[in-house]
């Protein structure tokens, strides 16, 4: 009987409907455009077909040298520190250490770096044909010749190209979250990109991939949401002043936290569960002679998405009994905005990411070498958000006993037992 009050609690509130409604928008705006028509393989023939990026030193270190000269001849480097766009200057100390970078990496010294005036930026450029007609094109940066020393290793330049990311402030092309992405990009021919096909529309694959698409759109508001559920369902009893009646029930503290926290799971996870369901349904229909794994598909789903709910759900409580609303949310939603700013779309899943990306529908292989981490990853938070929610229920056991009332040392064991 608690437990259905406390579901009851749950769903009449306002901030749970206004849950469902943005998990709704978010899987029909995001995740239901690839439910428009299947993939379709590649067009031999089309000269296009896409990119991918590969750990090929030979292309990123000339590549990213050749951006870093750039941007310290154009006197600005370009920077997402917090995944927004911003244009750096560095000051004349710190523009003295990146030429101290550029000449390691290139040989070039300051003083011919400083004295170059050929320089042009790279862009689109106007000319006037023999008929007087405009015609645009694209033309490099003008540089000076570049010559990487012989004795220059991987391994150091990439420890260059950290120590530039560090002067310019973070969130360069040149840190480890983009370097590759932005200098390592290459062309793929007819036979790759075929592969890359097949390899998502496999049986073995295409209910994989389709989940983790799905779970890459959903994982977003599920890190953030559920907070506000959370923090308005632990927050009904003190607003409408039932605390005290509360804390002299008969009930243990433990049933109490534990069948709320349950209670708040289980309703934020079915809109989820129906979403997911929906959308898995369409996907079988775009691909009916394919076997779709099923249980592969749910079992991943759910290790991803879950333990999402379950840590953010948990630490909010624990919060709540600690901290105003207020204080609660702007902390997960300050966790939040940290792991969304330093995540790839792709590939970047580390042991305590919490929002989890992969916003492609191939990069199998990707995601299978970090699939350690990621078991790693949910299970860790699976087993904080259980240590959250126990010290949540010794924290309100405290509160019933008087202990960790401010104020006041009332004793309710002796209320509780007076009622009895």
């Amino acid at each position: 009987m608690l437990f259905v009050k406390e579901c009851k609690k749950t769903v009449f509130s306002l901030t749970f409907w206004l849950y469902v409604i943005t998990v709704v928008i978010m899987y029909g705006s995001q995740f239901g455009e690839v439910l428009d028509g299947p993939l379709t393989p590649p067009r031999e023939g089309s000269g296009n077909y896409g990119t991918v990026v590969k750990e090929e030193p030979e292309i990123l270190m000339p590549a990213a040298v050749e951006g870093l000269v750039a941007e310290y001849l154009r006197g600005s480097y370009i920077a997402y520190p917090f995944m927004f766009y911003k244009e750096v200057k560095l000051s004349a100390d710190k523009t003295a250490q990146m030429a101290g970078i550029i000449e390691k990496l290139t040989g070039i010294s300051a003083e011919e770096l400083n004295g170059f005036a050929e320089y042009e930026e790279a862009g689109m450029q106007v000319y006037l044909d023999e008929n007087g007609q405009e015609h645009w094109e694209y033309r490099e940066a003008t540089l000076p010749e570049i010559h990487m020393p012989e004795n220059l290793t991987y391994e150091r330049f990439r420890e260059l190209m950290q120590e530039a990311d560090k002067l310019i402030g973070g969130g360069s092309q040149y840190s480890e979250q983009f370097l590759m992405g932005n200098f390592s990009r290459i062309p793929m021919d007819y036979e790759e990109a075929l592969a890359e096909y097949e390899g998502v529309v496999a049986d073995s694959n295409i209910a994989s991939a389709y989940t983790r698409l799905f779970c890459d759109y959903l994982g977003i508001v599920l890190s953030v949401l559920p907070v506000f559920v959370c923090v308005s369902l632990w927050m009904m009893d003190r607003r409408a002043h039932m605390e005290p009646l509360v804390y002299v029930r008969s009930c243990s503290s433990v049933k109490i936290v534990g069948t709320r926290y349950l209670a708040l799971v289980v309703c934020m996870s079915i809109p989820v569960f129906l979403t997911y369901l929906h959308g898995m349904w369409n996907v079988v229909g775009l691909y009916p002679d394919k076997h779709f794994h099923w249980g592969q598909a749910f079992g991943l789903m759910a290790l991803w998405l879950f333990p999402g709910i379950l840590i953010v759900s948990a630490l909010g409580a624990l919060l709540s009994e600690l901290a105003s609303p207020l204080v609660v949310i702007f902390l997960q939603a300050a966790w939040w905005f940290m792991s969304i700013s330093t995540n790839r779309l792709t590939g970047s899943i580390t042991k305590w990411t919490l929002v989890i990306r992969h916003n492609s529908l191939y990069g199998t292989e990707v995601f299978r070498s970090q699939f350690g981490n990621f078991v790693v990853n949910r299970c860790a938070y699976i087993a904080l958000s259980l240590l959250c929610v126990g010290l949540t229920m010794f924290l309100y056991d405290r509160k019933r006993k008087g202990v960790l009332i401010l104020g006041r040392r009332n004793d309710h064991r002796k209320e509780r037992k007076a009622n009895q």
